[in-house]
């Protein structure tokens, strides 16, 4: 039997340029180790390798695996913005017929059997990748790849536009049946709400940190913060005043402020706000302290707002009620969150919920009229067509 090699994904910086979560602790110990200790429970003949970006070398992943005191893990650092041939560079040494699973560091509570039984998968059926459906809780995943069929993959992604698929290979793979083989796995895992609660609570320290940081040190290939802003402004006139609830240190607000006569920016956190009004220089940008539940603005009082990753942090109802009232008649709300089908009870403690396809467009439909919406599959990779991902954008009206 040929056991599978590991790859662990990490990284201390995140593509937005911030701390990466994965360093972030359960229990006291960084998440990337619990990652690595289960992955290595989970296939005790295997061998591991984390797979992380160039300027990662020397600092502290290293520190984390020589602390871990074993021969059977090892760090391989390289191609900061593609994941994908810093696999490939890891496995040089691999045939193609040989398997990968591969798990994200930040994912601590990865469903051991579902990868055993997915591997099982790939190797009965001779399979290029297998995986859960894409709006499974990223949490609870792993992916399975066969090297040839990376290799091969490799090859193909010539042109600027396919660099998304080098953070992602498996979207491309699954999309492009006639030259790929993939499944699905053949049986979902169930898990009940105890479950759920239990990896809750075990993981509130890693989600307990502030709106995620952009900076100049961001990789835009993987960026997805900043390309939820590219997106909306597709959808945003000149002559337009628009909100950003929620607005954090308002990275957004200025990036679309070239793009509308005005451009507000309001989040509930007062330090927030002050942080965004002393990087600001743009003349038609202007930030408040509100709560997306209970603004202070009058009724119609925008021709557009953006309420990117929010509704999952407060009551729902009560936040597009609101957004209603204030946006004016034929006025746009573009609206994204993230894409769960196990939702009730979200795995990160600072969502209060979040939604499959189906709930969050019955949900919007109550108050506005949907006139797209986009599945992201995850980062910058959008399926035209395939609604169904790991995040959602949607774009909304107010008829009445």
């Amino acid at each position: 039997m040929n056991y599978p090699t590991l790859i662990v994904q990490a990284s201390p910086r995140s593509w937005t340029g911030g701390p990466d979560l994965c360093l972030n602790p359960v229990e006291g110990i960084p998440t990337v180790v619990h990652t690595i200790l289960r992955a290595l429970e989970a296939f005790p003949q295997s061998s591991l390798i984390v797979a992380a970006p160039t300027f990662a070398s020397g600092g502290i992943l290293d520190s984390l695996l020589t602390g871990l005191n074993t021969d059977r893990v090892r760090i391989h650092c390289g191609q900061d913005d593609s994941p994908l041939s810093r696999i490939l560079n890891a496995t040089s040494d691999l045939v193609d017929t040989d398997y990968l699973v591969r798990i994200d560091g930040l994912h601590f509570c990865f469903d051991i059997a579902c990868a055993q039984a997915m591997l099982s998968q790939a190797q009965t059926g001779n399979l290029d990748a297998v995986k859960l459906p894409d709006d499974f809780p990223v949490q609870f995943g792993s992916d399975i790849y066969r090297v040839g069929a990376l290799r091969r993959l490799d090859s193909l992604l010539t042109t600027e536009e396919q660099r998304v698929f080098r953070v992602h290979p498996k979207f491309y793979l699954f999309a492009h049946p006639q030259q790929f083989r993939c499944a699905y796995a053949d049986i979902l895992p169930q898990y009940d709400d105890a479950f759920l609660l239990q990896c809750r609570e075990r993981a509130k320290a890693i989600y307990a940190v502030p709106r995620l940081e952009v900076n100049d040190q961001r990789l835009w290939v993987g960026d997805q913060l900043s390309f939820h802003y590219e997106l909306a402004a597709h959808y945003l006139q000149p002559s337009m005043k628009v909100l950003d609830i929620a607005c954090g240190d308002g990275y957004g607000a200025r990036k679309l402020s070239n793009f509308v006569t005005e451009m507000h920016g309001g989040d509930i956190d007062v330090d927030n706000v002050e942080h965004a009004r002393s990087l600001t220089k743009e003349p038609n940008v202007f930030f408040h302290v509100e709560d997306v539940t209970s603004t202070s603005f009058a009724s119609a009082s925008f021709d557009a707002v953006l309420s990117l990753e929010t509704i999952e942090h407060v009551d729902d109802n009560a936040c597009l009620k609101e957004l209603q009232r204030i946006l004016k008649t034929g006025g746009t709300l573009i609206l994204s969150t993230p894409q769960n089908r196990l939702g009730h009870i979200p795995v990160n403690a600072a969502h209060r919920q979040e939604y499959s396809l189906e709930q969050i467009t019955t949900l919007c439909a109550r108050y506005f009229r949907i006139r797209k919406t986009i599945g992201i599959k995850a980062g910058r990779v959008v399926i035209d067509g395939d609604p169904v991902g790991a995040n959602v954008m949607l774009i909304c009206e107010k008829i009445q």
